[in-house]
């Protein structure tokens, strides 16, 4: 029987509290996201027993019901209700009801996760061109040396250089200000003349305070920190100056500030708090790194169940820039969306109901070949319960593997099958520890078991 999108549309944005309570409507790969006013005026409960939906979570704001494959169908069927779009959310961390009810913690994971996200598809897409031109000049030696192999890589190597400027972006919006003052100041910290000035190595000042000779491409906290000062730095502007002044003070004068603080204060700070959380992450792993990677592969599939795995951002990018390398996150995330993929391919082999055995197989796929792991989360291993422990373990094992091999990779990449080259010469340790991972998830959901009756009576 054909599944109706518009009564399943229907009946989440009424249980959600209708547009009331609704303020926008956006979506990722596998989540209908909203933005709701009151959490508690949402039926969370009806939301995830409707036949469709895989799962609700609520973080930072924001309203997730996991749809799985059939994501855009609902989407456009909500659309057609008459809801926004997320790009006209007003996200005010002050005045917002849903976020002054979350703890402080939350507000700090929504708002890291906010000012990353709209970054990671260029991110990736960087990674991969120069994964590409990479194994293309592995294949043809004198394709480096070509005028099109230098601009592919300028074009690759811009997303990562001109992070401060999309992070600025992101959390400026997640703040509700105006994201162009702060990514301008973001801008002005990797300028061509502030970079010359780096390099002289000459001291300078601003308002008779010296400023830290730091370069700051491909940074992310200071922009972090300064986007939170050019919001209040706005807002208080707005309050106190006159209304015919506005378009003249309020934006000059916030630049003015803004800049000067962050390249007196902030940014210094954000950058040596980058370097210094490096620093221990790295010092953690060396004296324990088997036990660190079966630790975090083992705990991430529960980070993304709580929406944690979006602040993951920061810290990969900054162990990249810091030491050319990631031999923690990428690994434990690639491995992780192997074990749920392992889980689900058990599943698929044990389970009597052919429907069942269909989903899960191709869940499976989905895990292992695009990393996207909500539908088996939600749609099998964490219902049945037992899978979910299948996948902890087996990424545990793999993560050991990983970290036993030397496994790290060299560019941000993604956490699929497809990313194998970002791994460059540690790739045959990832293989191993890939092939380790899904057979252990695979094995231990086997020999659990599972109640299938749990996920039939809601196909």
């Amino acid at each position: 029987m054909a599944k109706d999108f518009k009564r399943l549309a229907t009946d989440i944005t009424r249980l959600a509290g209708g547009k009331e309570n609704i303020t926008s409507v956006f979506h990722c790969m596998t989540r209908l996201r909203m933005t709701v006013k009151d959490i508690e005026k949402v039926e969370q409960k009806q939301i995830s027993e409707l036949e469709g939906v895989l799962g609700v979570v609520y973080q930072g704001g924001q309203l997730q019901v996991i749809i799985g494959k059939d994501l855009l169908n609902v989407y456009d069927e909500v659309m057609k209700l008459g809801y926004s779009d997320g790009g006209s959310v007003d996200e005010n961390l002050d005045d917002d009801k849903a976020d002054n009810k979350l703890s402080l913690g939350q507000k700090v994971i929504g708002y890291i996760s906010a000012a990353v996200q709209p970054m990671i598809p260029a991110l990736i897409a960087g990674g991969m061109i120069k994964v590409f031109l990479l194994l293309i000049s592995k294949i043809y030696g004198p394709f480096a040396a070509t005028t099109t192999y230098k601009l592919l890589s300028i074009v690759g190597n811009a997303p990562f250089y001109f992070m401060p400027i999309t992070v600025a972006y992101g959390a400026a919006k997640k703040l509700g200000a105006t994201p162009m003052y702060s990514m301008m100041v973001a801008a002005a910290l990797i300028a061509p003349e502030w970079t010359g000035i780096v390099s002289a190595g000459e001291p300078v000042s601003i308002f008779g305070v010296n400023a830290a000779l730091k370069g700051y491409g491909s940074s992310l906290l200071p922009a972090l920190l300064l986007a939170i000062v050019a919001y209040y730095v706005e807002k208080f502007l707005n309050k106190v100056i006159p209304g015919v002044f506005k378009p003249i003070f309020v934006g000059t004068l916030t630049l003015v500030v803004t800049y000067a603080v962050t390249i007196v204060a902030l940014a210094p700070v954000g950058q040596l708090a980058g370097v210094y959380v490096t620093a221990a992450i790295m010092w953690l792993y060396r004296i324990a790194g088997p036990i660190t990677m079966a630790v975090f592969t083992g705990l991430f599939p529960y980070m993304v169940m709580t929406g944690m795995h979006m602040t993951l951002g920061a810290p990969m990018v900054q162990l990249l820039a810091e030491n050319g390398f990631d031999p923690i996150f990428r690994p434990g995330m690639l491995l992780s969306n192997m074990a749920e993929g392992g889980a689900s391919l058990g599943i698929a082999i044990k389970a009597k109901d052919k429907e069942v055995k269909s989903e899960a197989l191709s869940v499976a796929i989905g895990c292992i070949f695009a990393s996207v792991t909500e539908p088996a989360i939600y749609g099998f291993n964490l219902p049945l319960k037992k899978p979910m422990w299948a996948v902890s373990i087996g990424g545990a094992i793999g993560g050991i593997v990983a970290a036993l091999l030397g496994a790290h990779n060299y560019e941000y990449g993604s956490s699929s099958l497809f990313a194998l080259p970002i791994f460059e010469d540690t790739i045959i340790a990832m293989i191993i520890a890939i092939v380790v991972t899904i057979v252990a998830a695979c094995v231990l959901t086997i020999v659990f078991g599972f109640d299938e009756s749990l996920i039939k009576k809601t196909k």
